[in-house]
């Protein structure tokens, strides 16, 4: 592939936005316009343009390297990279004309080459589809561009559960009660459809920040039907012979179900139960069930060794949370709890126990951790680029990001799959010192029951003062008769 010219005078660089795509001619010339006459160099003109909000950060780095494809995708224009993985890159990007955020999967061109492979991705995004829950992140759509597929999602704005935990720690008893249970009312719609996620790991797991339409945090599951896309391990005797290499793995070796990683396909709803399980386990410890070592050692273990008691690392767990742990980690899926609904109940009324009286209604309050990048499917991320950068945010060059696959890729989005390290840096500063912010869980029997509001409280006072003072006046009218 030819590497692109680097820009660096502020004619190059305004050709090379009106040459991506990004501005239209009006949006273009308002930001030609609006450059200050001391503006001359390429990097500077990138500054105030992501300054001023025409640009993002991850537009500008891309044009000062001299690259002006691979931002326009249909309706869709790239705004940001916000996450990487083993599957694929997400980018958020805009929808152009309903001017809503979406989240982008490029899935890897490794998972994609086959015929058969392209037709289990479509499979998959088909039943995806038809997952329609508040507690599942809504996919709107799929496609192939330049022999690439991605999907199209809801974009969620806040953390995943492995970014939560790892800045604030172990969480409280009943908020990690109450962020399972909202998975397991999730998982149970998508089994209730037939559908499986094999992949339930804190990394899937996105914690949207509260809004005026949503008064507190709310789960979502991302990437249902991904997992099934990575090809499965060969069948064999033992459990040695059969212990999958990374590239074989369904799943992530922290989280992975047992069966699930000797014979995933005769693993059902019962594996997603398991790795929830794991899951629990890492919100109230802050490790995962069985930590370090290599990948074949995680799921040797998963198969055959019980993890360390959680009573003995989080020792004022109550014995009935410690029992729902216990019984979701059970090697044999006949004794572990049956269904996602069931989970859900039994958690109800243990996540009740975060309700803590507000104002405003029954909520409870916690800080969410700042922005960060991570090799996650998902992670927490500032978007608009309408925050200032710094003077060395935007550097003087750019050199050209090297490919990270190693393999060249002839269609618009190589434009976008390869990272310049400096850009990198930059945002992983910026995320170290961006601040927190808040946010509530809202259980879902506080949902259900709200408390009165204050308009409500004071209509109903100056109805009563009017009664009253209504009968006062009829008592008095009436003893004024009388005398």
């Amino acid at each position: 592939m030819t590497t692109p010219a680097q820009l660096h005078d502020r004619s190059n660089f305004l050709a090379a936005v009106e040459a991506s795509g990004l501005l239209v001619p009006a949006q273009l010339a308002k930001a030609s316009a609006a450059l200050p006459s001391n503006t001359a160099t390429a990097p500077q003109t990138a500054q105030f343009l992501v300054a001023t909000g025409f640009l993002t950060r991850f537009q500008a780095d891309r044009l000062l390297a001299g690259r002006t494809e691979g931002f326009i995708l249909d309706p869709y224009v790239i705004q940001e990279q916000v996450g990487k993985g083993s599957v694929g890159r997400v980018y958020c990007a805009l929808h152009r004309t309903m001017n809503r955020k979406v989240a982008i999967k490029l899935i890897s061109p490794d998972l994609t080459r086959s015929a058969a492979a392209r037709q289990a991705f479509q499979r998959e995004v088909r039943a995806a589809a038809r997952l329609n829950h508040p507690n599942i992140v809504t996919a709107y759509d799929a496609n192939e561009v330049g022999e690439r597929f991605y999907l199209v999602m809801e974009f969620v704005d806040g953390p995943n559960m492995d970014a939560l935990v790892r800045e604030r720690g172990p969480l409280p008893v009943a908020e990690a009660c109450e962020l399972v249970r909202q998975v397991a009312v999730g998982l149970s719609h998508a089994h209730e459809l037939g559908m499986t996620h094999r992949d339930i790991k804190p990394a899937n797991l996105l914690v949207a920040r509260a809004s005026k339409t949503l008064p507190g945090c709310v789960v979502k599951i991302a990437d249902f039907g991904i997992a099934r896309l990575i090809p499965n391990p060969s069948h064999s005797t033992s459990v040695t012979e059969r212990t999958p290499s990374p590239a074989q793995l369904t799943g992530t070796p922290d989280y992975v179900a047992p069966e699930q990683a000797l014979t995933p396909h005769l693993a059902d709803h019962r594996a997603d139960l398991y790795s929830l399980g794991c899951v629990f386990y890492f919100l109230l410890t802050g490790r995962p069930p069985f930590p370090g070592g290599t990948v074949e050692t995680k799921v040797r273990r998963h198969q055959l060794e019980a993890p360390v008691a959680i009573e003995r690392l989080r020792p004022d767990i109550p014995p009935t949370v410690a029992e729902i742990v216990h019984r979701l980690l059970a090697k044999d899926p006949n004794s572990r709890l049956q269904t996602a609904a069931g989970l859900a109940a039994r958690l109800d009324g243990l996540a009740a126990g975060a309700v803590v009286v507000d104002d405003d209604g029954t909520v409870v309050s916690f800080d969410l951790p700042a922005a960060q990048h991570g090799s996650y499917s998902f992670s927490s991320n500032s978007l608009t680029g309408m925050q200032p950068p710094s003077s060395a945010s935007v550097p003087a060059g750019v050199a050209p990001p090297a490919h990270g696959d190693g393999t060249a890729e002839t269609s618009p989005w190589s434009q976008l799959t390869d990272e310049a390290l400096s850009f990198e840096q930059d945002e992983r500063t910026e995320a170290a010192t961006a601040p927190q912010t808040s946010c509530r869980i809202v259980p879902a029997r506080a949902r259900r029951s709200s408390g009165v509001s204050a308009v409500t409280v004071l209509v109903l006072c100056g109805s009563v003062v009017a009664c009253c003072m209504l009968a006062i006046g009829f008592f008095l009218r009436t003893m004024a008769r009388f005398s």
